[in-house]
């Protein structure tokens, strides 16, 4: 690997998809209204509640059965939750400074004129000898990138929360973070929906949140709206390192493209055309988009498809349309799926930084010499998001041939001027 490809991936290699903190809240902004089934409305002050008032408001609640390994009756676990619209709060988080904070976190700068909207859509209240096992939260939109837990100060200890993707891991003890201090505050945790989340037991007391889902706003009006962006903690040198790759003579002398692999997940479905996704990237991923966009290079999101028919050769197809082959009824020839996925396809021939075929990648094209496009992998693959089909192939007899792709980022690499 060259150095300047090695720069590339290191300074990609830094943030987890999560995050977490304290903050001061005023005590104005911490009453809680709810309703019960026989004693009508009732109120809790969440940074100086009473066990009877926090008994009371665990009544109220619906009994939560989600998240309990091993088959344990959530009655036993005391874990209980209530809709948005069974409670209203004092508690915004537009006087909290949240906003800023989480969005400049996972998003890293992209913020202002790419609008966060949070969606208050539950509170969750768990007693002593509850927990919530391993789990990812559920996402129903392809605007929903994550959530947004705010624990409140309630006595209680244990209920350490951990947050897990991919190999990092982050616990954190909220309880004794906010029983250490002497003015009001409040926890939090942001994540991305691919995060794992992890409530440890409740030891004693109880522990409340109010959780959040986190949306990408429709896009403003690019005639009436400012769109400022502030760098990411690495984008200046990810710019740096890029350009420096992008202008070595070796890399890519006749055009063609770089191909990163995404590092988040994003709702897909068959049959979608993968670059409407460009609206929703995060974290990272959008980093690389915005120095694309800097350095001019014209990017779109493809699928990559690795495709091995009958034969034992594979070849490469970067697409714009997520193909399901197994829905049709059909027998494709031993060339394999490449050539048969219609407009919007081409085959792609992996290089190295130096000119040379990629071994690890190497495919048979001699079929197609003509119409392959060189390309580079940046960034690691497989994509976090990816799709899998299979379809009927033909060589010397009938088998089943299989189409893997990654969901990923090619940026568009212009042939070299020579003089």
């Amino acid at each position: 690997m060259s150095d300047g490809l090695a720069r590339i991936r290191a300074t990609l290699d830094v943030r987890p998809p999560y995050c977490s903190g304290t903050c001061e809240i005023s005590v104005k902004q911490s009453t809680l209204f709810y309703s019960t089934a026989t004693n009508g409305a009732r109120k809790i002050n969440l940074l100086f509640p009473t066990q009877d008032q926090l008994e009371s408001l665990h009544e109220a609640c619906q009994l939560a059965a989600y998240g309990h390994d091993h088959g344990e009756d959530p009655m036993k676990l005391r874990a209980g939750r209530l809709d948005a619209t069974a409670f209203a709060t004092q508690f915004s988080l537009d006087n909290t400074g949240l906003v800023d904070a989480v969005g400049q976190s996972l998003l890293e700068g992209m913020t202002v004129g790419r609008d966060i909207r949070f969606e208050l859509y539950e509170l969750n209240i768990y007693g002593a000898g509850s927990s919530v096992g391993p789990h990812k939260n559920a996402t129903n939109s392809d605007k929903l990138f994550g959530f947004l837990d705010v624990v409140f100060p309630t006595p209680h200890t244990g209920g350490i929360c951990s947050l897990r993707n991919n190999e990092r891991e982050q616990r954190v003890d909220f309880a004794t973070m906010l029983s250490e201090t002497q003015i009001p505050l409040v926890g939090y945790a942001a994540y991305f929906h691919e995060v794992e989340r992890e409530i440890g037991l409740i030891i004693t007391g109880h522990r409340l949140t109010l959780s959040y889902k986190l949306y990408f706003a429709s896009a403003p009006d690019s005639s009436s709206a400012t769109m400022i962006s502030a760098p990411g903690p690495f984008e200046l040198s990810l710019k740096t390192a890029l350009a420096e790759f992008v202008n070595d003579p070796k890399v890519l002398p006749t055009g063609g493209y770089l191909a990163f692999g995404l590092r988040h997940q994003y709702p897909v479905s068959s049959e979608m055309r993968v670059d409407t996704l460009r609206s929703c990237l995060k974290g990272s991923d959008a980093i690389i988009s915005r120095v694309l966009n800097r350095l001019s290079l014209p990017w779109s999101l493809r699928v990559l498809y690795r495709d091995r028919g009958s034969h034992s050769e594979q070849t490469f197809v970067l697409h714009k349309v997520i193909s399901d082959l197994s829905q049709q009824d059909i027998v494709w020839s031993h060339w394999g799926a490449g050539e048969k996925m219609g407009p919007g396809a081409e085959f792609v021939r992996f290089m190295d930084e130096f000119g040379n075929d990629d071994e690890k990648r190497a495919g048979d094209y001699s079929k197609y010499s003509e119409d392959v496009v060189d390309i580079i992998q940046v960034t690691e693959m497989p994509s976090v998001t990816n799709v899998h089909s299979q379809y009927l192939a033909y060589g010397d007899e009938v088998m089943m041939g299989n189409l893997y792709g990654d969901i990923c980022l090619v940026a568009e690499v212009p042939a070299k001027v020579l003089y």
